[in-house]
């Protein structure tokens, strides 16, 4: 999945560059991911929640979309104007939604609660797998094609990619989840929008913890959204300098996922995300000055390390406050505020560096910083209950 959304975020702005050098219509197009997320996460969420096929319950929305989602990747180098573009990607976006709405549930649902942090370190460290394959591996890849062939094809080799990853990994491996069914639940009131809303707004932990993902989406977007705009056009790197400079930031994740799932059950998580927006807020200010490729990297490790903190944190945290039988419904409303963040990023930042700053992609970095230091402010009206009654009984540190 990551792999994909990898290839989504640092080649597709690159492909869509070659028919449009306006940074609010890339922005725009590259919003259509979040706001289909709108749309496919919470259906999917509830159907999902509510279904049994002979495959499963998640696992069926995964070998659906797939193949779909590949046949866009394929698809893409092939495009010779900007509107089949938006097609492909509409239908990319789309079913890419589908296979994270089915996904997410996954963890609250599969995994007992003492073993979430350690499973969710792995699931992060399998995600960074999929960006340094595509940042160490397959951004010079591109570079190498683009040097032989022009900017005919672009990016062929790593959509290509892309497309395979998809089949293997996602559509034949879901045959394996081994899913189970759900005891018989208590019924429950017929689902409408009011009543959607209300499942989620009449617990307030779980609403702070959907302005958070907000606030944590508008301030990684601003940044990872452009960040190869910003290096390819601004500071004038190859593809190739800037996969290898800014790859440190999954290879980080990658290294520190585990430790810090395994020492996550014992700190506090709140402070840990405050911990992770402060580190962002680090990672800002050495993009903003970076002009070689050594210190675009810094600014990587620290984007690495916020993330791998933000995402154990906050994906364990919300587990807490999942209602059993709404665990779908719920992860995929938490989802849309993560969608939310994303699409005003990536149409607002766009906007602002192409109307207001003169595409000066150098911008995205105090955007950022301020967004962190909101961030923040919101916690500080975050809990980590777990945390405070295992400490009440002696069974963890103050973290």
């Amino acid at each position: 999945m990551h792999f994909v959304e990898a290839v989504s975020v640092n080649l597709l702005p690159l492909t869509l560059y070659l028919f449009t050098q306006n940074a609010f219509f890339i922005g725009l197009i590259l919003a259509i991911n979040p706001i289909f997320g709108f749309i496919a996460q919470p259906i999917v969420g509830v159907l999902s929640d509510r279904t049994w096929t002979r495959v499963g319950r998640r696992a069926f929305y995964f070998i659906v979309a797939a193949p779909i989602v590949a046949v866009t990747e394929v698809a893409m180098p092939f495009t010779t104007a900007l509107w089949l573009v938006v097609v492909l990607v509409v239908v990319m976006q789309f079913f890419a939604d589908v296979i994270i709405g089915a996904h997410h549930p996954l963890l609250a649902e599969m995994v007992p609660p003492p073993q979430r942090t350690f499973v969710a370190g792995v699931n992060l460290a399998a995600a960074q797998l999929g960006w340094i394959v595509v940042l160490f591996v397959g951004m010079p890849w591109v570079t190498r094609y683009r040097e032989g062939h022009g900017d005919e094809l672009y990016g062929l080799p790593l959509y290509f990619l892309a497309a395979g990853v998809l089949l293997v990994f996602v559509m034949l491996v879901a045959f394996l989840l081994k899913e189970k069914r759900l005891d018989a639940l208590k019924p429950r009131a017929r689902l409408t929008p009011g009543q959607y809303i209300r499942d989620f707004v009449e617990h307030p932990m779980l609403l702070r913890l959907g302005f958070v993902n907000m606030l944590r989406s508008l301030q990684r977007t601003a940044i990872a959204g452009f960040v190869a705009l910003y290096a390819t056009k601004m500071l004038l790197f190859e593809e190739a300098e800037f996969g290898q400079s800014w790859g440190y930031m999954p290879f980080i994740a990658l290294v520190f996922a585990l430790p810090v799932s395994l020492v996550m059950t014992r700190l506090n998580r709140q402070r840990t995300l405050i911990l992770s927006f402060a580190v962002m807020i680090v990672c800002s200010a050495i993009g903003y000055i970076a002009d070689t490729p050594s210190m675009l990297l810094v600014a990587a490790v620290c984007f690495g390390l916020a993330d791998v903190l933000m995402y154990t944190g906050h994906a364990t945290l919300c587990t807490d406050y999942f209602v059993r039988g709404m665990i779908g419904q719920q992860a995929t409303t938490m989802n849309i505020f993560y969608g939310v963040g994303r699409t005003v990023g990536l149409v607002l930042v766009g906007a602002t560096i192409n109307y207001v700053f003169d595409n000066d992609y150098s911008v995205i970095w105090p955007i950022s910083g301020v967004l962190a230091v909101v961030g923040i402010l919101v916690l500080l009206g975050v809990r980590d209950v777990r945390h405070e009654d295992a400490r009440r009984a002696g069974g963890a540190p103050a973290g």
